[in-house]
């Protein structure tokens, strides 16, 4: 597995979750929107936002598929800023983008305020997914840690 394959994987299955009405992988969306709107319902009357979530359906397969690139974010890659950094970055991918815009990213992410570079966001998604990698690499040869997992991106 490559950094672009495994990127490839964890991008759709983040459009396999938009799709979703699944609410349990909301912390990958980098927002907490999603909560807040859950919150205010309760202090006013329903509005046209609290409407059901209409969603698409999805195959087994690509559940399956978005299941297993969720579960590697959710064993491999720390939670807490590094884990929304990844969330914040497919996002941006999933959304329709071919590369990611580190100074948009770093906006998102708080910008001067967040206390990040947009070096240190690049660098720290991309030792994320070479992490992923590097552990599918490992598992497919049996355990073997040999790095394997070369960014082949310009």
């Amino acid at each position: 597995m490559t950094f672009t394959v495994v990127e490839e994987r964890l991008v759709a299955a983040m459009a396999v979750l938009w799709r979703s009405g699944d609410r349990e992988r909301a912390w990958l969306r980098g927002s907490t929107l999603p909560i807040w709107r859950e919150v205010v319902a309760e202090h006013k009357d329903a509005s046209p936002d609290d409407a059901a979530i209409v969603t698409c359906a999805l195959t087994r397969v690509e559940v399956m598929d978005a299941d297993e690139a969720m579960g590697w974010v959710a064993a491999w890659v720390p939670s807490g800023p590094t884990r929304r950094v990844v969330g914040v970055v497919l996002s941006y991918l999933a959304s329709g983008n071919p590369r990611a815009d580190w100074p948009t990213i770093w906006a998102r992410m708080g910008g001067k305020a967040g206390g990040w570079t947009t070096e240190g966001l690049r660098k720290r998604y991309g030792r994320s997914i070479t992490i992923i990698c590097e552990k599918l690499n490992a598992k497919r040869s049996g355990g073997l840690s040999v790095s394997t997992c070369k960014i082949d991106r310009p």
